[in-house]
């Protein structure tokens, strides 16, 4: 089912209570940016659109670099919604944006007003989001596993860092999947993120750290979040809470089927909706049926489903998707069960996984460029200008 449009389901609201005096510094947003429109040799344009908000370029006053920033603007309330709500909810998603720090996560720099309206200013990635690059049928080449399996590792680099820091994502699709110009990935948009551990970033015993006082996890009430291609079964049957974790687990593996076939294949987790999902779901119960509960699947040993052994190569990375795309959430593998796979662990990546280093670009067949030991490559993750598709 290849991508047209993007598909979203939006349910924002507040993870934890925050208290009523809720302060945070917020500045008029052309006190300290210029609009890129009303710079010299520069042409104004918007970068995204969404649900709820729209982003364009802005760029410091006075500043010489001519570092260009993103402003995300947030649409006014909901017909459904007070002010006082609104104005509690875009704090809230500033506030766990601006608290975490990862290569594979978008920046957030600060709050400002513009014209009555809330806007986040934050990293501006110039290659644009996963989506894009999915629709140009690029990835999905038998020839570029090596920048499929990159960018695969780099999104649970970052989905692991959130989980240990107490923060679920909870809307993981290629439109919140953005690259730099380095090509590489980070995560953005936390409007419907769930700090399922320890304090809100917003609380000020907090001090705007996230991952503080952790300890039991608090589950999601029954309800609708994200986008429906990408919302784990659990969450769609709306039964019973469910531990946000592991909708993260289940979408970042959606995604990888996305990039390796061109777009979607299921509009929605349920029975009857899909043969692929139908057959995933097939493929477990039979699997089940043989096996005792809790026992892990082996390398000759585990769901065979049509899709995933004509199409997900190689073998290892077949069976990770399959444990990540579990139909029963207790059976299902965690992010730090994924970032610890014997085989991803080994996975060639193209960029660091520390704040400090720069971008790698080693030619990886000539051996004056090995450093350390450690094999390094440059991916370009990017089609070619002749591409056709």
């Amino acid at each position: 089912m290849a991508t047209e449009t993007g598909i979203g389901l939006k349910a924002r609201r507040l993870s934890v209570n925050l208290p009523d005096d809720f302060e945070l510094e917020v500045v008029e947003l052309h006190s300290l940016y210029a609009e890129e429109s009303k710079l010299p040799g520069r042409h104004g344009k918007s970068v995204g659109k969404g649900a709820t908000a729209n982003v364009r370029l802005i760029r410091k006053k006075g500043a010489h670099t001519g570092e260009v920033y993103a402003a995300k603007e947030f649409r006014g309330k909901s017909c459904n919604e007070t002010v006082k709500e609104h104005e509690m909810k875009v704090k809230s998603e500033y506030c766990i944006a601006k608290s975490v720090h990862h290569p594979n996560i978008v920046e957030t720099f600060c709050l400002c007003t513009n014209h009555g309206r809330w806007t986040q200013v934050m990293e501006f990635c110039e290659r644009g989001d996963l989506f894009n690059l999915v629709s140009q049928k690029y990835l999905s080449h038998d020839d570029h596993l090596a920048e499929r399996l990159c960018l695969f590792k780099q999104l649970v680099r970052g989905l692991t860092y959130l989980h240990n820091n107490g923060i679920a994502h909870r809307d993981i699709k290629p439109e919140n999947l953005l690259l730099t110009r380095h090509c590489r990935l980070k995560i953005t948009d936390f409007g419907v993120s769930e700090v399922f551990s320890g304090l809100h970033p917003g609380l000020g015993s907090a001090c705007g750290q996230c991952g503080r006082d952790m300890g039991e996890v608090r589950l999601c009430a029954p309800g609708i979040c994200g986008s429906s291609p990408y919302v784990a079964p659990e969450v769609i049957a709306r039964q019973a809470a469910y531990d946000p974790r592991l909708m993260d687990v289940w979408g970042a593996a959606v995604v990888m089927l996305c990039i390796c076939s061109n777009g979607i294949l299921w509009e929605k987790a349920v029975a009857g909706n899909s043969p692929t999902y139908d057959s995933l779901v097939n493929g477990w119960t039979k699997w089940n049926s043989t096996h005792p509960k809790g026992f892990r699947i082996t390398e000759m040993d585990y769901p065979h489903v049509g899709f995933f052994d004509t199409r997900i190569n190689p073998p290892a990375l077949r069976r990770l998707l399959l444990t990540m795309l579990n139909p029963d959430p207790s059976q299902r593998v965690t992010m730090t069960g994924v970032a610890n796979n014997r085989w991803l662990k080994v996975v060639e990546c193209c960029q660091s996984d520390t704040l400090e280093s720069a971008p790698v670009e080693i030619d990886a067949s000539k051996s004056s460029s090995l450093q350390n030991n450690l094999k390094a490559i440059h991916h370009s993750h990017q089609p070619p200008r002749s591409h056709t598709g």
